[in-house]
């Protein structure tokens, strides 16, 4: 291996281990986020949205100790490893830039990706005690975003013999289905971030009020609750059962992905198309079952990003 196919993989391997910090960091925002959410608290469900009742009634928050202690904790976790990753992506910007005597295909992507993670941190600023969806959005799509551009700058020039190029038809798929699967993302942090989580309670009862609320699909308006009932949000029912529709719609335009590369021989990325697919759906399936337990929900975050990266890594 001569010096500049050496630099190609130190590079690659930084990318990766910058998508290593950037999944774990996810996760843990998810953890946060859905922790507010009230998810995994007890009694369930009735304490879901309990942090909202006791603002609204001026008293401290009821979450036992041990609660509250794993959400310190896991802020400060996060605030560490963001802090830990911006050193590796001017690494990776620098070194892509700077190579000889050719520069690194990823060099670009390096660029967003730092952009990316300067405007997390001045969004952070906002997020703590932030009430409008938009916030949280932001944060959402940007750590998924992240962490797709960094899977894809470990996987980035990989040398591919000319019949094994990804076909036009694969392409298109592909656009189509990070399209909708970015909107079912949306989707499902204006659920969270508007508590509407038990506005389906089931896979069928999705009770969507008349008139039509079209004004809780604006990030900018603060969701309006009622926590002493459940649902607490029952407008939310239209972002939920939206979310379940475009979720079947990013389904089929994944498969048909995943046949086009099967067809064209990239097995194992059409395999792990079908694999993330299949668990995410069942995650889906298993959340609205059994009432959205709290780790099923991080890891619906998870797989979610998984499946991103995935879209956007395949060259």
């Amino acid at each position: 291996m001569n010096a500049e196919n050496s630099r190609i993989t130190l590079l690659q391997r930084t990318a990766l281990l910058c998508a290593l910090l950037v999944i774990t960091v996810v996760a843990i925002s998810a953890f946060i986020r859905l922790s507010g959410a009230g998810l995994g608290c007890s009694p369930w469900p009735h304490c879901y949205g309990q942090a909202l009742r006791d603002e609204q009634r001026g008293v401290e928050p009821t979450a036992n100790t041990q609660a509250s202690q794993s959400i310190t904790l896991a802020r400060f976790a996060h605030r560490f490893l963001a802090v830990l990753l911006l050193p590796f992506m001017l690494l990776l910007v620098l070194g892509g830039f700077t190579m000889q005597p050719k520069r690194w295909d990823g060099r670009w992507v390096s660029l967003l990706a730092l952009a990316l993670v300067l405007f997390l941190a001045v969004l952070g600023r906002w997020t703590a005690g932030a009430r409008v969806p938009a916030v949280m959005l932001g944060n959402l799509l940007g750590g998924f975003l992240l962490f797709a551009l960094c899977w894809r700058m470990a996987v980035i020039g990989r040398r591919r013999p000319a019949e094994d190029l990804l076909s036009r038809q694969a392409r298109v798929w592909r656009c189509v289905a990070v399209a909708i699967l970015l909107s079912q993302i949306v989707l499902g942090g204006l659920v969270s971030s508007s508590l509407a989580g038990l506005s389906c309670p089931d896979l069928t009862g999705c009770i969507i009020p008349t008139p039509v609320p079209w004004e809780t699909l604006n990030p900018l308006r603060e969701p309006h609750f009622d926590p002493g009932l459940l649902p607490v949000n029952a407008e939310g029912a239209l972002v939920h059962a939206l979310h379940r529709w475009t979720a079947a719609a990013a389904a089929l335009a994944v498969i048909a992905t995943a046949i086009t590369l099967l067809r064209s021989g990239r097995r194992s990325a059409g395999l792990a198309l079908v694999v993330l697919l299949g668990t995410q759906f069942a995650l889906g399936l298993l959340l609205v079952h059994n009432g959205l337990p709290l780790a099923m929900a991080v890891a619906h975050n998870i797989v979610a990003a998984l499946l991103l990266a995935n879209l956007l890594g395949i060259d």
